[in-house]
């Protein structure tokens, strides 16, 4: 019961409009997203969601509100099949690129291991030139949930929730001080951008 009213709790609160996006120039798509290899498995559809322009509104979690708060910034993420369709490729783009030389941008590039039964993603990120291997599964629950191998982190709580086809999260959770379990923290929510027409 607690697990369902918490996720009532998500899509009530992400079922709001994302602001305007902030970013500038070259960091819409908008185009040939590619397709899935015909080798590809079932299974390397997991990720089939994060295909497409997508507007990222960051929120954290009211916990005395007990829903997600107001964005506290934009940013924008985009997915398509490259590596000819064997892998998925996703480009995060901090608030203000394009315009504010102090905002990056990451890439991940997420290749499914059949033979594991899970995805093996490196990231890459311009602001601090960090790279990261990060792992994802889908588990009992439906969700895809990862987490980082390398470099050895504190141990997270993240996973990637669809909340329809057009919109998805990414839900990360922290562990109460107090009592131990896991609560919500941050929300990338993540919702399809509208293409601009084209001239």
């Amino acid at each position: 019961m607690k697990y369902l009213a918490a996720r009532l709790l998500i899509a009530a609160a992400v079922a709001a409009p994302v602001q305007a996006q902030v970013t500038g120039e070259g960091t819409v798509r908008c185009g040939d997203y590619g397709a899935p290899h015909a080798d590809m498995p079932e299974a390397f559809s997991q990720f089939a969601f994060m295909i497409g322009d997508f507007d990222v509104a960051v929120r954290n979690w009211d916990a005395e509100a007990g829903a997600w708060g107001e964005p506290l910034y934009s940013a924008r993420w985009n997915g398509y099949y490259g590596m000819d369709g064997r892998a998925i490729i996703d480009e995060w783009f901090d608030p203000g690129y394009g315009y504010r030389p102090e905002s990056g941008v990451g890439i991940n590039v997420r290749i499914y291991d059949e033979a594991a039964g899970l995805w093996k993603t490196a990231w890459h990120y311009t602001t601090n030139n960090e790279v990261r291997e990060l792992h994802q599964e889908v588990r009992e629950d439906g969700h895809l949930w990862l987490w980082q191998v390398y470099p050895e982190v504190a141990e997270r709580d993240i996973h990637f929730e669809q909340f329809s086809a057009d919109h998805w999260g990414r839900i990360g959770r922290v562990r109460d001080p107090e009592t131990g379990e896991w609560v919500n923290s941050r929300l990338l929510d993540a919702v399809r951008a509208e293409c601009p027409a084209a001239e």
